[in-house]
Order: C-alpha cells, then structure tokens, then sequence
C-alpha cells in the first residue's frame, strides 16, 4: 500500500536536513560576497580620495595665485590684519582723494589761469627747438649751410 508513517518521518527529516546543509552553504556564500563587496567598496574610496587628492595638489600647484593672493603675500601682516571697519570700506569700492590748498572758495587769479593755458605751448615749442637744434636740422645762425 502506502509507505508507513516511519519511513515518511525519515525522509522527512532528510531533506530537511539536505535544506539545512544547502542553507548553511548559501549563508555562507551571502556572508563571503558581502565581505567582497565591503572590501571593493573600502577601496574604490580609498582610491577616489587619493586621486581626488593628487588632483587638488596639482591644481594648487599649478595655478596661478590671484592678485589679491600675491598681493597679500608681499605685504606685511600688519597690513593684512586690517580692523573690520577698515575692511569693508576698502571693499565698498575706490576711494577719492581730494588734497586742496589755501581757501576752496577762491578761484585763480586772472595771472594765473592765463599762465596755466600759455605755459604747455610754449613749454612744447621751446623743447621742439632745443631738439630741432640738437638734432641738425636746422642749421645755426652764422654756420656755411645757410
């Protein structure tokens, strides 16, 4: 007829037993690749970060410093450690210097700003004759090539 209880019990418990010896080797297995894993992963960044870090340290060798890095350099500390206020309103933008002398409400005289507009012509024209002279190419009162 049919198997008899026991021997259903028996091959019951063998392949349970063939599962669990499969199991364990499936753990096993799960347990070594995520090692593996952990591993290649540990050092791809390890390798990331040293490449990374060649890269910035032959960039910053590299490149050229800007002009406020340069300039920083060359100034003193005392320079460069500026109180804040000093600071911003260096940054705000440049700054206008007006240096006047004697009384600001007083023009100049008429003497004055008749010689600031003839001064430069005959400035200009008495240094063209002076070079003109120098230079021979205009012959000197009195000389033969006249």
């Amino acid at each position: 007829m049919g198997a008899s209880a026991n021997e259903i019990d028996r091959e019951i418990i063998e392949t349970r037993a063939g599962l669990d010896e499969k199991l364990d080797v499936l753990e096993k297995r799960a347990v070594s690749g995520a090692r593996r894993v952990g591993i290649m992963a540990a050092i791809g960044l390890a390798a990331g970060l040293a490449v990374a870090g060649a890269v910035f340290l032959v960039y910053r060798r590299t490149r050229k410093a800007s002009l406020t890095d340069r300039l920083q350099e060359l100034l003193p500390d005392a320079l460069t450690g500026l109180p804040e206020e000093v600071r911003t309103r260096l940054r705000s933008g440049p700054i206008k210097v007006v240096i006047t002398q004697g009384d600001e409400d007083a023009g100049p005289s008429a003497w004055e700003s008749i010689g600031r507009k003839v001064a430069p012509t005959l400035v200009s024209t008495a240094v063209g004759t002076v070079m003109s002279r120098v230079m021979g190419r205009t012959p000197e009162p009195g000389s033969s090539e006249e």
